[in-house]
């Protein structure tokens, strides 16, 4: 058979019908038709595959004998063809009839069968599996009009022993996962699936889990039971790592067996992705890191180079290949903790751009100032603006906070990149600075309490906008992904900052960040947060080095770990010492 032009989609395809037998059949022409009127038959057939391709199942049950239709009931027929086509993904079926319209002189002996031709279109399937057949068009002299003599096998016309389709894919080798210089991180199939570092990086990196009935919807190419990135890196980047598959529409019979193929579409090859990520950079950081519950991450100022993020409580990867409901958690990329005074990077580096201080300019620091109370009830007098960054003086910073305000000051911690979600696919939380709805809000906020939570990823970034003369690289953790960055304050700023924060480590609150030799510019946090009805600290220490040729900015917050000059400054001075030998 010669397939005739596909009709529009949705249409009755009794418009199949040539115009001359519309011209040549006159109602009463049609009326008591006899074994030798091949025309009446054949507009039976047009009726039953116009009713099929519209799917109205109750019109494909009245056009079969009285006997027939009793089995073959509407929801019989809706029941075949859904059984036929249910596993393969099939968005639309369409129906053609022969356009050969027989004459009204052919003679009949009361069978008759038309060709037609069946496409099932698939959504993950660019060509249309199509079958052509013949419909069988009998005149039962009981009921005095041509029926269809209606068999399952005609729902997969041409392939004896057809039962339903299937789609069925193929996916490539999974590609590999690479640190900056191309060491493998994970490589191997899904199944099987290798971590040459283990633990190291393992939450970052991330794991290859199941798919399961409850999360199948959110995998539309995948079949419960298949493997895929659940989290880190192999989730973020799953498309990549896994490339897309070969997939073919195919015939089966009994026993699964396949009979034929309607229809494929060739897949692509994963593609290795080589990540921002240092290995010996993290290895490095997690031995300094220790046993300290929280986490750490390790930029690059210039780029926004992820090179490390630490996490507690290791995670191995290799150790839950397949396994359903894990979700490790990342606490250096979407731990979100109270900043405390690191974020007095912010509202210094915001009052200094915005001409609302100066260095040398003279504030106060009562033990409290209008509910804005210091750290320990300390009391200092009238101080600087410098002086007060480096004691990190709350009520002399609550001050500050009046002088910018609630717009200028949000607007600033969001150019630092509070309230947006990271740019890269890798999953990270987003950090949150509200725009403060009162004076105590706005001066809480601006000592990085009341509402304001940050994760040490989004810390980190504080301390590199400053590193990098004020412009905000944003994170990434592909090497391909482009480098993109905005300006954030003044380069003039930021070598103002730079050098207040120097002076933070040199005398100041950071004093147990020093390293001989290696200038270190950090700013100190101590986060007040009530546990069951008990105050305590998280303790945060943001900074970057040598602070001259800034080659690396970190972010360390230990949870629930206390003071941030006397727990995290020692932390974050061990993670320079480690890893700044191993950076160009």
């Amino acid at each position: 058979m010669s397939l005739p032009p596909r009709p529009a989609r949705g249409r009755s395809l009794r418009c199949l019908a040539v115009l001359s037998l519309l011209t040549a059949c006159t109602p009463a022409d049609l009326m008591g038709a006899s074994p030798e009127d091949v025309v009446s038959a054949y507009e039976t057939h047009l009726e039953f595959i116009g009713a099929w391709h519209a799917g109205d199942h109750d019109a494909m049950s009245g056009l079969l004998a009285q006997e027939d239709a009793e089995r073959w009931t509407a929801e019989r027929f809706e029941t075949a063809i859904e059984a036929v086509t249910s596993h393969a993904d099939i968005e639309e079926v369409d129906l053609h009839a022969d356009d050969v319209v027989p004459s009204e002189n052919d003679a009949s002996d009361g069978s008759e069968t038309f060709d037609y031709a069946i496409e099932y279109v698939s959504a993950a399937v660019d060509a249309t599996g199509v079958l052509d057949g013949r419909l069988p068009v009998v005149f039962d002299d009981d009921e005095d009009r041509w029926v269809i003599e209606w068999d399952r096998s005609l729902l997969l016309p041409g392939i004896v022993g057809a039962r339903r389709l299937d789609l069925q894919r193929t996916w490539p080798r999974r590609a590999a996962i690479l640190d900056r210089s191309g060491r493998k991180l994970a490589r191997g199939g899904a199944v099987g699936r290798r971590y040459p570092f283990g633990a190291t990086a393992g939450t970052t990196i991330g794991h290859i889990g199941v798919v399961g009935k409850k999360t199948v919807a959110e995998h539309p190419d995948h079949e419960v039971g298949d493997l895929v990135g659940e989290s880190g890196i192999e989730e973020g980047f799953e498309e990549r790592l896994a490339g897309t598959p070969t997939t073919k529409l195919v015939v089966l019979g009994r026993k699964a067996k396949r009979l034929e193929v309607l229809a494929s579409q060739r897949g692509s090859p994963a593609a290795p992705l080589r990540t921002t990520l240092d290995i010996r950079v993290q290895q490095a950081a997690e031995a300094a890191y220790g046993s300290t519950t929280g986490g750490a991450v390790v930029l690059d100022p210039a780029t926004g180079d992820i090179l490390a993020a630490v996490a507690s409580s290791p995670f191995g990867p290799q150790n839950y290949v397949g396994v359903a409901g894990i979700e490790p958690f990342n606490r250096a990329l979407s731990g979100l903790y109270p900043p405390g005074s690191a974020q007095k990077v912010v509202t210094a580096a915001a009052a200094l751009d915005s001409g609302k201080v100066k260095t040398t300019t003279q504030l106060t620091g009562p033990a409290e100032y209008k509910g804005v109370r210091n750290f320990e009830s300390g009391e200092f007098g009238t101080l600087s603006f410098a002086s007060a960054l480096h004691n990190s003086v709350n009520t002399a910073f609550a001050q500050v906070a009046e002088r910018l305000g609630a717009k200028r000051i949000t607007r600033y911690a969001e150019l630092f990149g509070f309230n947006r979600e990271p740019a890269m696919p890798l999953g990270a939380a987003r950090s949150s600075f509200p725009v403060p709805e009162d004076h105590g809000d706005l001066m809480w906020g601006a000592i990085g309490q009341a509402q304001v939570v940050a994760t040490p990823l989004q810390m980190a970034t504080i301390a590199a906008t400053i590193a990098n003369g004020g412009k905000r690289m944003e994170p990434r953790v592909t090497m391909r992904a482009p480098k993109a960055g905005e300006r954030v304050v003044s380069r003039k700023t930021a070598r103002t900052m730079t050098e207040l924060m120097e002076g933070v480590v040199q005398g100041g609150t950071g004093v147990g960040a020093q390293i001989p030799g290696v200038r270190v510019a950090g700013k100190t946090g101590t986060a007040e947060v009530d546990v069951g009805g008990e105050r305590r600290n998280h303790a945060w220490f943001v900074c970057f080095a040598p602070a001259g040729n800034p080659k690396v900015a970190v972010a360390v917050v230990s949870e629930y770990g206390g003071v941030g000059g006397q727990v995290a400054a020692p932390l974050a001075r061990a993670i320079l010492s480690a890893v700044l030998p191993l950076v160009r």
